[in-house]
């Protein structure tokens, strides 16, 4: 009647549950390091780029006042303010399109067998494996007029053209960043195409579908949303472009490759007015940040984002 011998004693020895096995309490634990981080390396400078922005500093002013929006003012009356921007949008529209499609195209590829297969899987990540400052080094020693390869090349084919003209300087940043970063895009796409269900291209083949009908009805739409995170991942870095461009033009001739990047740069380090230039900074990320939001509807699923 009392129960078995024992069971009150043994109940009366459990331990008391820890305060780290609350979830609530776990979850802050778990990501205490993100948030560390968050707060070191992304809330603080930018609030300090803002307060720097709202404020008369440059180089040979140690102790800069508040002047409000002025810098945000001087910024968007400059022409080549805009001219920069302009540039960066078209740069990154073309290079994020043909990467993206690039990609794919090797992402296909690739997911076939066939002899070499990983030899040719290596080579494609070879780019992204440099940095880019070293590579804008590498291309201007390929591409130089008086001892690169590329020019003497050509020049034995009897071609003979200055890549560094106006009018095709543009063109050739454009091709070295896509050769630079298609295997960024390359990389992400074949990791969808890796965890395709198989189930769907057997009950296909059963139809009768052919590849290209397989590619069109089942790959492409359920890729879509890696496929939307992949060109949003490199439009955003095609954005901050800045290394290999400066490295090989500095921005010139005169502001023709002038990204937002460099103009930002050479405002601080050339002009000394880091008031504009973190205004000009602000200006570029209040254009972004609303991206974000945009781009998470269409890549997260709706039921996850509900969970």
């Amino acid at each position: 009647m009392t129960g078995r011998p024992g069971a009150k004693h043994r109940r009366d020895k459990r331990k008391p549950p820890s305060p780290l096995s609350s979830p609530g309490v776990a979850r802050w634990v778990l990501g205490a390091p993100l948030l560390v981080f968050l707060l070191v390396f992304v809330l603080y400078p930018s609030a300090l780029g803002i307060w720097i922005s709202l404020t008369n500093r440059e180089l040979l002013n140690p102790h800069p006042v508040f002047i409000g929006l002025d810098n945000f003012v001087t910024t968007l009356k400059d022409a080549s303010f805009w001219a920069s921007a302009r540039f960066t949008l078209w740069f990154t529209a073309v290079v994020t399109s043909i990467a993206l499609v690039t990609g794919l195209g090797l992402a296909l590829l690739v997911h076939q067998r066939f002899p070499g297969k990983r030899w040719l899987f290596t080579a494609l990540l070879l780019p992204i494996m440099i940095a880019p400052a070293l590579m804008g080094i590498m291309f201007r020693l390929l591409l130089n007029s008086e001892m690169g390869l590329v020019p003497a090349a050509l020049g034995n084919l009897g071609i003979n053209i200055s890549l560094f003209h106006p009018d095709n300087v543009v063109k050739l940043l454009m091709v070295l960043d896509i050769l630079q970063w298609t295997p960024f895009t390359f990389l992400i796409i074949y990791s969808g195409l890796q965890s395709m269900p198989t189930e769907l291209y057997e009950a296909a083949a059963i139809d009768g579908a052919t590849y290209t009908r397989a590619l069109r009805s089942i790959t492409l739409p359920l890729m879509s949303p890696i496929l939307f995170a992949a060109g949003f991942l490199r439009a955003v870095d095609a954005l901050r472009t800045f290394d290999v461009i400066y490295v090989l033009t500095g921005g010139g001739p005169g502001n023709r490759t002038t990204t937002v990047q460099i103009w930002v740069y050479k405002k601080a380090f050339v002009n000394g007015r880091f008031g504009v230039a973190a205004a000009a900074s602000v200006v570029l990320m209040l254009l972004i940040l609303p991206l974000v939001p945009w781009t998470i509807n269409r890549v997260v699923p709706r039921r996850t984002r509900h969970a």
